[in-house]
């Protein structure tokens, strides 16, 4: 499709008596043509601009065709190439979100253009939809973007709610009963079969918020993670001062009931507000980093012995606001679009620095939301960075995950599979170098992250690696999960984890490599510490050295076998007296 259509398309547009059956046959060529030719680059903006204008023609027919050519055309953008879709998601997704609420027909081809356009940029949809979506005047579009989203999970098995989570909770207090409705239903079929810790953040949510208290106890009923309400006793109420003679005094501190201390609810569950941008926004996410980024004696131990996990020192970047943020990270990740090249990488290693300036600013303390949802959209350049050939880049790249991990925490759980998998892919390089950057950032990354089958599996997978230096350092990895999460025992034995990691720990100890059976015997007690009935299936199938190797490295053995006494030596001929025996005889 040439730059001449396009622009005979618009001349047709802006003709003051328009021909509309000259209008309906060249749309009807277009759509045509749309399925079985590329469109040149050039003409993309220009169709764009004027099928947009044409959906809401007056004339019904029109409109129609226009809004039929302009989802082929999303379609045929998207096969041809997808990164160009983001350029008009501004302008083209609004329009779709709009005909959500047309006939059956045009219902139908919306929603399957919005979904084929956040497969190609999900992060520029759910921006879109929260925008044009949640706060549409039409109480229709509303109801109709809740169902987008139950839909959206149905065609796509990636797709997560959590960046949207705000939005939709806020729903539940729509004026419009419609509104409402929608909202339930999508809550209900979006969370029927989520894990429990999706679950404990809609909980928060709906908690933070002022819903309904009838709205709120029925879904979390229906969900099975309502909490009926205990009865406590009021707090004993402060000591009255007693003025007498110009002193003042307080009765006895004997007679006074102190108040019960009260639990401190983890940081991960609770769920405050913020201002940001003129609206309040969930910072769950920043009372979880707060909460990962304190560690335990033990495991900073375990991680300070691995060379190159300190942060370095690095300049901060502060933004102005939540607007500001969102621009100068899309104006970020644009570089990282296509293959590296003789003519980019050095840009891209720029960026990856501001990215990391970035992190270390205000970004993550003020505007945690709109830095978690822009990050989404960074994900494939840092993975492209940390696996560059070339050394600094690739540095750069894993000293920006390990940033996020320490800055940001548990908030980058979204990500830590995708991070994970291109981190385990360089720690098998030839280069020292790169392998070293990559364990280390596995190393922080599973230390201030939350646990995760799929992170738990990785790993296991990382100890059967056919790399050498891979199974090392998976080992190590292995050690440092078990240590972090031993306290979610029950979690772990509900994904099945302790047969996958009794199966890595076998195949680890009786491994060709001396150092890796060297690396896993830690990593067997740290085991072992957990599930104690499991170790003799283990050492069952040890020959004697390797289990005596094994028994050495015991951390719970209080007492030592006693030593054995030494036998008597018979003392030499030589050593007797001659005159003893003399008398003897």
């Amino acid at each position: 499709m040439s730059y001449q259509e396009a622009f005979a398309l618009q001349q047709l547009f802006e003709q003051r008596e328009q021909d509309i059956n000259a209008l309906v046959e060249s749309l009807s060529f277009l759509r045509h043509e749309f399925k079985h030719q590329a469109v040149e680059p050039k003409a993309i903006e220009l169709f764009f601009s004027s099928l947009i204008k044409g959906s809401f023609n007056p004339e019904v027919k029109v409109s129609q065709y226009s809004f039929a050519c302009l989802c082929h055309l999303v379609k045929r953008i998207f096969f041809q190439d997808q990164p160009k879709l983001r350029r008009y998601a501004n302008d083209v997704v609004p329009v779709l979100i709009e005909k959500l609420v047309d006939t059956n027909k045009v219902h139908d081809i919306a929603r399957k253009a919005l979904t084929d356009y956040w497969r190609a940029t999900s992060l520029d949809v759910e921006r879109c939809l929260r925008r044009s979506g949640f706060l549409n005047d039409s109480d229709r579009v509303r109801a109709e973007t809740l169902g987008f989203l139950c839909s959206l999970q149905l065609l796509e098995p990636k797709f997560s709610p959590r960046t949207l989570l705000f939005d939709i909770v806020s729903s539940l207090r729509d004026t419009s009963e419609i509104v409402q409705r929608a909202c339930k239903t999508c809550i209900l079929d979006l969370y029927k079969t989520s894990p429990p810790q999706a679950l404990a953040d809609l909980k928060s949510a709906i908690e933070s918020q002022d819903i309904k208290t009838d709205i709120a106890v029925e879904i979390l009923k229906e969900l099975g993670i309502y909490d009926e309400p205990t009865p406590t006793l009021a707090p004993a109420p402060a000591p009255t001062p007693v003025v007498e003679f110009g002193k003042m005094t307080t009765p006895d501190a004997q007679t006074n009931i102190a108040p019960t201390p009260q639990r401190r609810t983890p940081l991960a569950a609770v769920v405050s507000t913020i201002h940001d941008s003129n609206r309040i926004l969930p910072t769950a996410v920043v009372n979880a980093t707060a909460a990962s980024t304190e560690l335990a004696p033990t495991i900073e131990l375990l991680v300070k012995k691995v060379p190159g996990t300190g942060l370095d020192d690095l300049k901060t970047y502060h933004v102005t606001s939540a607007d500001d943020l969102e621009s100068y990270m899309d104006s970020l990740a644009t570089v990282f679009e296509g293959k590296e090249s003789e003519f980019n990488w050095e840009q891209r290693q720029r960026n990856i620095v501001l990215l990391r300036e970035l992190t270390r600013g205000n970004a993550v303390t003020e505007h945690i939301v709109v830095f978690i949802t822009c990050l989404k959209g960074q994900v494939d350049g840092i993975n492209k960075s940390a696996s560059s050939l070339r050394t600094t880049l690739s540095a750069h790249g894993c000293k920006l995950i390990m940033d996020l991990a320490v800055m940001v925490g548990a908030a980058i759980d979204p990500f830590v599979d995708s991070f994970l998998q291109s981190l385990i892919k360089l720690s098998s390089s030839t280069k020292k170098i790169a392998a070293q950057n990559a364990h280390a950032a596995v190393v922080v990354l599973l230390a201030h992250t939350s646990f995760q089958s799929r992170i738990a599996s990785l790993v296991a997978a990382a100890c059967r690696d056919k790399n050498a230096q891979t199974r090392l350092y998976g080992c190590s990895w292995l050690q440092l999960l078990l240590a972090v999460h031993q306290n979610r025992k029950t979690v772990m034995e509900g994904f099945n984890c302790v047969e996958l990691f009794e199966g890595s720990i076998k195949h680890c100890l009786t491994d060709a490599n001396p150092k890796v059976r060297e690396t896993i015997r830690p990593t067997f007690w740290e085991f072992v510490n957990i599930w104690p009935s499991r170790a003799p299936f283990i050492m069952k199938t040890l020959d004697p050295p390797a289990r005596k190797a094994l028994e050495k490295l015991n951390p719970n053995q209080d007492t030592k076998a006693p030593a054995k006494s030494e036998p008597v030596k018979r003392p030499s001929f030589r050593t007797f007296d001659r005159s003893a025996l003399l008398n003897r005889s």
